[in-house]
């Protein structure tokens, strides 16, 4: 209509029901970069650090998942690997802390 002005989001929604609210989800593309791969080598020498003070069974789940961030460019796999490598160090705490603090810088550039 003339004369209307609309600051901020303007939606229509037509014919539905059990609205509930706005997506504002920013979709992330050209995952990865310098900024992720810097990221991930800063990641690596703290998950060797902490490997000896790890129990054998999360030293191997760790090592398994590194080899996946290493060998594969996929978004999935490597936030897959980062979420279980996490899942470990949160049981080391708080030796873990530093290097856990990074894998959740890092998993927002991996979109997801």
């Amino acid at each position: 209509m003339a004369g209307d002005h609309y600051h901020g989001d303007v939606v229509h929604m037509n014919q539905t029901t059990n609205s509930v609210g706005i997506d504002k989800r920013t979709l992330v593309t050209g995952v990865g970069g310098a900024e992720l791969e810097r990221a991930l080598a800063e990641l690596l020498p703290l998950l060797q650090e902490l490997h000896g003070r790890l129990q054998p069974l999360g030293a191997r789940t760790v090592e398994t998942a590194v080899a996946e961030i290493g060998e594969s460019t996929d978004p999935a796999v490597r936030r897959s690997a980062l979420e279980r490598i996490g899942g470990i160090l949160e049981s080391a705490a708080p030796l873990g802390a530093p290097a856990l603090a990074l894998i959740q810088q890092i998993l927002p550039m991996l979109g997801g």
